[in-house]
């Protein structure tokens, strides 16, 4: 690989290089851009949050080199985004240029935010009950009095659109008027990774040795299978070895640019600081969705509910990316087949697990497709003063016991 070095003086550009490689290490949040758009905190309990962001003060914004004028109208239904486990929030606020919820802002609707938090060790008891039937109907409900709609439009990516269909076909049946699901692996023994072929190969002994003598994995304590950030972070970075790689060896050409670095470090960041798994979510994902592959039959048990996603009668958009070494289009597919859904689309971008949701070309495809499929199902815009008059105002009452109305830089 040819190397193109700047067009700096030597010297200036040798300062620079020593300059950024010292403070990526020692003043990392020096060169972080991620989550710097406003917002308000609407709820907290424990590790759990739900955040909004207000509307976009500037007429136009930067997407990607592009300009974005802002809409003066805007959409009834607000939008929330809902991360996976294994990554913060902030991944849909990278960069001023690359922040989908600035897109969304830009394109009128409401957006809103969940954040899972930061598990540790000490949470590892934290199950799909808690995420999807006791946090995710908490923060609809802190949503839907905030905005004074009735239902909102949900955008999950990766686990975040498995957390929302549960949630959705538990209780959300009214309450979800649009659902989006962004490489999300329904059926996990087609899924890309070496995961997708274990658990297809243990799938018919792990059931046998279940029924033979007894063996279940919910006997087994929460903290055996709790897995650690940093391991989450090796494993995501060796389904694309070439790709991280390739991407370093791009860093070093261009480390006297500031900007350059500013861009890899954040990106860096999500691949390498990931949070905790819980321990009693990974078994349950393990049991229920892996060896036993029920999210791809449809019903399954949650917290001693029976989950049916034939209960799902909202719109479906579901997109899978060509080149995603961890969810593949089979995967992701999967979902159209099992939920009862009349309007539902599938949809295939290019780009791997993270490069088809906030990739360099995410934002003309992925981010287009969504948002196009979500004006055409959000009721007719209104101009921004008449929605601003519909919102609830913040008057410091707590939409539930646990709401907390405070301002976020």
């Amino acid at each position: 690989m040819a190397f193109h070095f700047p067009r700096l003086p030597f010297i200036e550009y040798s300062k620079a290089a020593v300059k950024h490689s010292v403070g990526r290490r020692f003043s990392r949040h020096r060169y972080l851009l991620q989550n710097k758009s406003t917002r308000q905190q609407l709820l907290r309990e424990g590790l759990f949050s739900v955040h909004y962001y207000p509307p976009l003060k500037e007429d136009r914004v930067q997407v990607e080199g592009d300009t974005v004028a802002v809409a003066q109208k805007r959409y009834a239904i607000p939008v929330l985004l809902v991360p996976p486990l294994g990554v913060y929030g902030w991944v849909f606020d990278l960069m001023t240029e690359r922040s989908l919820v600035r897109y969304f802002l830009a394109h009128g609707f409401a957006v809103y935010m969940i954040d899972w938090g930061r598990p540790s060790n000490s949470e590892n008891y934290l199950s799909l009950e808690t995420y999807t039937l006791n946090w995710f109907p908490k923060a609809v409900a802190a949503i839907r009095q905030h905005s004074g709609q009735a239902q909102v439009s949900i955008v999950g990516y990766c686990m975040g659109g498995l957390l929302s269909l549960i949630y959705t076909a538990a209780e959300g049946k009214n309450q979800v008027k649009n659902l989006v699901t962004i490489a999300s692996p329904v059926n996990m023994h087609q899924m890309s990774s070496a995961i997708g072929k274990a658990y297809q190969l243990f799938s018919v002994p792990a059931s046998l040795l279940r029924r033979v003598t007894g063996f279940d994995l919910n006997d087994f304590d929460s903290s055996l299978f709790h897995v650690n950030g940093k391991l989450l972070s090796i494993g995501f970075q060796l389904t694309q070895p070439t790709a991280m790689l390739s991407s370093y060896i791009d860093l070093v050409r261009n480390i006297g640019n500031q900007d350059y670095v500013s861009r890899y470090t954040t990106m860096n960041e999500w691949f390498t600081n990931m949070p905790d798994y819980p321990g009693a979510t990974m078994r349950e994902m393990i049991e229920k969705f892996g060896l036993a592959n029920r999210m791809n039959h449809g019903h399954f048990h949650i917290g001693g509910r029976q989950i049916s996603f034939k209960n799902i009668k909202c719109a479906l958009l579901a997109i899978a990316g060509d080149n995603d070494a961890i969810t593949s289009i089979g995967a992701a597919s999967a979902v159209i087949t099992v939920v009862g859904s009349l309007d539902k689309s599938f949809e295939v971008v290019p780009g791997g697990h993270a490069g088809l949701f906030t990739g360099t070309q995410a934002v003309k495809t992925t981010w287009v497709i969504v948002t196009d499929w979500l004006k055409r199902r959000s009721g007719e815009p209104v101009f921004a003063r008449n929605a601003e008059a519909n919102d609830v105002k913040d008057t410091g009452e707590q939409p539930v016991n646990t709401m907390q109305n405070k301002h976020e830089e």
